[in-house]
């Protein structure tokens, strides 16, 4: 299995990101907070239209559409 090139530059910065705060998540989510409100525009969660639901007959999964 071949490794997806976006995953693998995520991966690694992601770990950069987490090694800069010493791999401590709290730092992180405080500095993360602390550049939320210095932005000029808020950071928003993305706003639901119209998003349908169907789950399988087993229930095992929700597509969303």
């Amino acid at each position: 299995m071949s490794i997806d090139p976006i995953v693998e530059e995520l991966d690694q910065l992601r770990a950069e990101q987490m090694e800069r705060f010493h791999f401590d998540f709290e730092a992180f989510f405080r500095d993360l907070k602390e550049q939320e409100k210095l932005s000029p525009q808020p950071v928003q969660a993305p706003q639901k239209s119209g998003s349908r639901e169907r789950v399988s007959s087993a229930g095992r999964y929700t597509v969303r559409r």
